[in-house]
């Protein structure tokens, strides 16, 4: 027994001591004191820093397991499971992958498209952002299915998913929406279509021009009733004089979407998209390194042939760049419509696969139990002991524990 406690105890604090492989929880225990001396932030901010300077440290309590036949203990730090966390969302990553795939319709095209707005609108954008990002994933979306809609395109309501991305590669402010479109969709009689052009699903000047339309108009609304909140460099757009040059402004520019046939049927549709939905502003790997005082980390700088370049910013500098991009509390980035609509998701995905006769074979993942999961995910058992295969006890989780001198 004291063997076993003495490794136990020896296993902790080698746990706590390593952040090697999490730069970035190491940025936020080391400067986010700092930071929070000279900025302000909310309280959904504030927890997603606490939730990362903590994860997989020990001090979210840990899971821990015995072999009852051999004695053999199993230790991992809890995760904190934020969505903002760059430590912790492969598992969640291959679980989305794992679902979203049963929702493919074989032998059909799929489209990848990128609704961007322009620069001007960040500001805005930033001072209401629960506002603008849901205006911005209705107004893609409707452009998408009222399009798709028209015969001369496809004549059908389409399966969409959309991601929303607020940062571009230097951690900036840079709104804009991946969606990823079947290339068919059920017509209003109840028939499965394909769309009518290969290549591409409709075209980009009358894609961008009704996203245009459909957004700045919504805007004007709300700014005539008095939605729109206004702070840092938006403050002048109160101003009637101003804010009529900012949308003529607005409206003389071009919103051109991006549009490509990205995916074939099954290929890889949902594992490219995966990288999207559960990709968090920056990731551990880009972080080149940290000091007393600054942060320096990777990125690609489209504008120069897509060179690999580095930037160094002061620590505190980092954290704001970050949690810039941390998203209102309860707001969803990944959203489904058409035939993907959550209410009849699965009424509908039925009917497709009657229509197709192929078969509709349903969430794999739903209602598994975590043993399940892992089996499923990481072919890991970790019901049965690694060393032995004899079974694993588990004790509650979630005990922060703790190493007395």
């Amino acid at each position: 027994m004291m063997s076993e406690a003495v490794s136990f105890y020896h296993s902790l604090s080698q746990r706590e001591e390593s952040c090697g492989s999490y730069p970035i929880r190491k940025i936020f225990q080391q400067f986010y004191s700092e930071y929070l001396d000279s900025h302000t932030v909310t309280e959904v901010q504030h927890q997603t820093a606490c939730c990362i300077a903590d994860c997989k440290t020990g001090a979210l309590g840990y899971n821990i397991s015995f072999c009852k036949e051999c004695g053999h203990v199993s230790i991992h730090a809890c995760a904190c499971n934020n969505r903002s966390c760059p430590n912790c969302q492969t598992p969640l990553e291959k679980k989305w992958v794992l679902a979203r795939n049963s929702e493919l319709i074989e032998g059909i095209a799929y489209y990848h498209l990128i609704f961007t707005v322009p620069f001007e609108l960040e500001n805005l954008i930033h001072a209401n952002q629960k506002l603008l990002y849901s205006l911005f994933f209705q107004c893609a979306s409707n452009t998408v299915l009222t399009l798709c809609k028209d015969p001369k395109y496809m004549g059908a309501t389409p399966g969409i998913v959309s991601v929303l991305h607020s940062w571009g590669q230097q951690l900036n402010q840079h709104s804009h929406l991946h969606l990823m479109v079947s290339g068919g969709g059920l017509t209003s009689c109840g028939q499965f279509k394909e769309t009518r052009h290969k290549g591409f699903i409709v075209p980009v000047r009358v894609m961008g021009k009704m996203f245009r339309g459909k957004f700045m108009d919504s805007l004007r609304k709300m700014w005539e009733s008095g939605e729109l909140r206004f702070k840092g460099g938006c403050q002048d757009l109160r101003n009637h004089f101003y804010w009529k040059d900012f949308v003529n402004l607005l409206e003389k520019k071009q919103w051109l979407p991006f549009v490509k046939e990205t995916f074939n049927g099954n290929g890889n549709a949902i594992e490219y998209l995966a990288r999207y939905a559960y990709r968090t502003a920056i990731s551990n790997s880009r972080i080149v390194s940290v000091n007393d005082k600054t942060v320096s980390f990777r990125y690609t700088d489209y504008k120069d042939q897509s060179r690999k370049k580095i930037k160094t910013v002061a620590g505190t500098e980092f954290i704001r760049l970050f949690l810039q991009h941390v998203l209102p509390k309860g707001f969803n980035r990944v959203r489904f419509s058409g035939f993907l609509t959550n209410c009849q998701k699965t009424k509908k995905l039925k009917q497709i696969h009657c229509l197709k006769n192929t078969v509709y074979k349903g969430n794999p993942v739903k209602d598994l139990s975590t043993a399940e999961l892992m089996m499923l995910m990481y072919h890991k058992d970790i019901c049965h002991c690694s060393k032995c295969n004899g079974e694993m006890i588990r004790l509650p989780r979630g005990i922060p524990l703790t190493i007395k001198n």
